[in-house]
């Protein structure tokens, strides 16, 4: 069996290092750096991959691949997609009397023909294969339907597939039930964890926790880590406080209301080893200027409380003012990578402490 999993662009290969880890037998046959795309293999028990393929926190969604094949980008390109589409057997998925819809998404530019349009002939080509190898038409529903296809064309090769994963996106967790205006997705505070080096036992701190998904997801993924959630605004730890709970990790996650700017003061010199945060960067909320003072403020107390071999991993749109924030507060620079984060291409920079 053959799957596509799709996450956040710039974070394929974390995702990647998941799914061998997680999923049985698994093998990666390509990875679309920088368009959040994984293609790969499982020859273990189908109940047993979708289990864990529905398991896995750094995806977005994941697919049945049923075709796959290379089309041109000009008009021409939607024909042979019809043919992919037919050839597919993806009728097959569809059991008798069942809706259902296909999801088209165009990745690249350059093509003659939109999302829509990838969309629309493929349900064309899947319906016209019902009914000429089973005898019946598979009705559309757009809304709910029974069974969704994903269709793509991602450059000049297109894929299509069942969703397994459902079509709410994998990085929109259940337990968030308080939404900060500036909250991360899920499945990024998950890589920048795994970027960070955190393991279980760690005790890891959040110093501008918002809604607290960082938090959230160290303790669900750690049984014995201490995780610390801190944040000014005593209207976001509530919300951290309830979205722990919702989580069912409320005992294990330290909630604080507190200056980011006063770490040491609350939790003590070389206390913590893994920092990961989202702070205001300045776009969506908050002035760049005033965030670059805050960097300033912030970082000294930070390196004050990671311990020697520490890391921290921060994302952030000003990563000259962070990273020199961090270097005149003893830090080193270990790494960055640049990532999607909804409209946004943000760096997470990866913080040493010697």
């Amino acid at each position: 069996m053959r799957f596509l999993a799709t996450c956040n662009p710039g974070t394929e290969d974390v995702v990647a290092r998941e799914i061998v880890e997680e999923v049985d037998s698994a093998k990666v046959e390509e990875v679309g750096e920088y368009r959040g795309r994984i293609v790969f293999r499982s020859s273990g028990e189908p109940w047993l991959v979708a289990e864990q393929i529905y398991g896995l926190r750094s995806i977005h969604s994941a697919s049945l691949l049923l075709a796959e094949a290379e089309v041109s980008p000009g008009r021409e390109g939607l024909e042979e997609v019809w043919r992919a589409a037919y050839k597919s057997g993806a009728h097959l998925h569809i059991p008798y009397g069942a809706t259902f819809a296909v999801r088209g998404e165009r990745i690249g530019e350059g093509h003659s023909y939109t999302s829509v349009e990838i969309a629309s002939t493929v349900g064309d080509a899947v319906q016209r294969a019902a009914e000429e190898s089973l005898g019946w038409r598979p009705m559309v529903r757009l809304n709910s339907p029974q069974v969704v296809l994903h269709a793509e064309v991602d450059i000049f090769t297109f894929r299509l597939g069942v969703l397994l994963t459902g079509e709410r996106s994998r990085h929109r967790r259940r337990y968030r039930v308080y939404d900060h205006p500036a909250a991360l997705k899920a499945s990024l505070a998950y890589v920048m964890l795994r970027l960070a080096g955190a393991r279980d036992g760690d005790t890891i701190l959040d110093p501008m926790c918002g809604g607290g998904t960082v938090a959230v997801e160290a303790a669900l993924l750690f049984e014995t880590s201490r995780v610390y959630c801190v944040d000014l605004n005593p209207r976001h730890t509530r919300g951290a406080r309830l979205n722990a709970e919702s989580a069912r990790v409320g005992g294990r996650v330290e909630v604080y209301t507190w200056d980011a700017r006063m770490l040491h003061e609350l939790l003590g010199e070389d206390s913590v080893d893994r920092i990961v945060s989202n702070p205001p960067y300045g776009i969506r909320l908050g002035d760049p200027v005033d965030v670059r003072i805050l960097y300033r403020e912030f970082m000294p107390s930070a390196a004050r409380v990671l311990r020697s071999g520490g890391r921290a991993a921060i994302i952030t749109a000003e990563t000259k003012a962070l990273v020199a924030a961090a270097r005149s507060s003893g830090l080193r620079m270990a790494g960055a990578r640049r990532v999607r984060h909804g409209d946004l291409w943000v760096d997470i920079v990866v913080l040493e402490k010697p």
